[in-house]
């Protein structure tokens, strides 16, 4: 018998049954993290493509109530997609040591859950997950996001080369995207069309050159993981100045690539600007939590774009 099954032995001797609310609440603390950064994204990335219509869909003419319909089907897909890969994550002993020190409340390193119990949580839950993709759609982005999961935590893709890292988590961002939209869209009577795809290739590009503002406040639980993080290889002083520089440029270029009237660079731009600004001035790690909060804002205006691309009269 492993170390974590008698733990967990001895923890179910010494307390008492656990109420459905205490489930609820384990469940909800394994994927809190990643709310901010993959759910809200990715409902509202599903929400724009399919709301933009033909500019990014089969559908010509999206109707809003549909679409609003289909919300719950897009946050079940997406939760249950990030669901996989949390445990797949948090289970590695790399990662609770990481844990204990950067998210302690995490349900490994606070005792609500052992190891063991996580990555039987798992060998249930990839089935069950990939079955429900043949039911709500996105079967072909929830199997990248399989194989990206399996390369990040068991291949280590997350720790020995940092642009291996953002590549990785490009791919996952607009994987999620991809699929989420898929499901708003209607599957399978409707999907994205060519040029969704090459927005979404766009949306790797600035993710991969930006996704480093997430590893800013974790530069201590990374180094005793001797996680490879661009902050840690390059300096805090160095990545800080090009954290600056890829975001005002971003802010620039995507309203750019949809040919955006001055509307379309205002919020963007605003973001971009205020998040340079911080990310050079503001250095204690509360502020870069709360930096990082608004790049996860800065990429939903990003993801806006395209509605106000398809809802803004030709000049």
């Amino acid at each position: 018998m492993e170390k974590d099954d008698l733990e967990a032995l001895e923890m179910s001797k010494e307390q008492p049954p656990r109420s459905v609310f205490y489930h609820l609440k384990t469940a909800y603390l394994i994927t809190r993290s990643d709310i901010k950064t993959t759910i809200y994204p990715a409902t509202i990335f599903a929400f724009s493509s399919a709301i933009s219509g033909p500019l990014l869909t089969t559908n010509s003419t999206p109707n809003i109530l549909a679409l609003l319909l289909r919300l719950p089907n897009v946050f079940l897909w997406t939760w249950s997609n990030l669901w996989i890969f949390n445990l797949a994550n948090q289970r590695l002993p790399n990662s609770v040591l990481e844990d204990s020190i950067n998210k302690p409340w995490r349900v490994i390193p606070s005792g609500r859950i052992t190891p063991t119990q996580a990555r039987h949580l798992l060998l249930v839950s990839i089935p069950i997950v990939c079955l429900s993709s043949f039911y709500l759609g996105g079967r072909g982005a929830s199997a990248a996001l399989m194989i990206l999961t399996w390369a990040y935590n068991d291949l280590g893709a997350g720790d020995e080369n940092f642009f291996v890292r953002h590549i990785n988590n490009a791919l996952g961002f607009v994987s999620f995207g991809a699929g989420a939209s898929q499901v708003a869209c209607g599957y399978p009577d409707h999907t994205l069309n060519q040029d969704a795809y090459w927005w979404l290739g766009v949306i790797a590009v600035v993710i991969t050159c930006t996704i480093q503002f997430q590893d800013m406040e974790d530069q201590e639980g990374d180094r005793l993981r001797n996680r490879k993080t661009l902050p840690i290889v390059c300096g805090d002083d160095l990545t800080r100045w090009g954290n600056a520089a890829v975001i005002l440029f971003f802010s620039l270029f995507v309203p750019a690539f949809w040919r955006m009237g001055t509307v379309g660079y205002f919020l963007p731009v605003l973001l971009g600007i205020v998040i340079a600004g911080r990310t050079l001035l503001l250095r204690t790690l509360a502020s870069d939590k709360q930096t990082f909060r608004l790049w996860c804002i800065w990429l939903t205006a990003l993801y806006c774009l395209p509605v106000i691309k398809h809802h803004t009269p030709a000049s």
